[in-house]
């Protein structure tokens, strides 16, 4: 099933900029680091961890990440 990118953006958007609880955020940034760990070393290994740089790096490259990363973001979108 191809993801419409304005609904993978979006979702990006919320999930990175919104704030929820201790718990969800958890569980949701598991999952979204599990299915995006090659999308991270691939486009923002030589970005240095901190003060939202490795988000802000994602967002730069959204067009261009793997299909399980950008389900993942929208599954953890859906859930929201």
């Amino acid at each position: 099933m191809q993801i419409p990118m304005r609904l993978v953006i979006l979702g990006a958007a919320v999930l990175l900029l919104s704030a929820t609880s201790a718990g969800a955020q958890s569980a949701a940034a598991k999952a979204i680091l599990n299915a995006c760990k090659p999308d991270i070393r691939e486009f923002c290994s030589q970005v240095p961890p901190g003060q939202g740089r490795i988000k802000a790096c994602m967002k730069e490259h959204v067009r261009e990440l793997s299909e399980p990363c950008k389900e993942a973001l929208f599954q953890a979108w859906l859930r929201k």
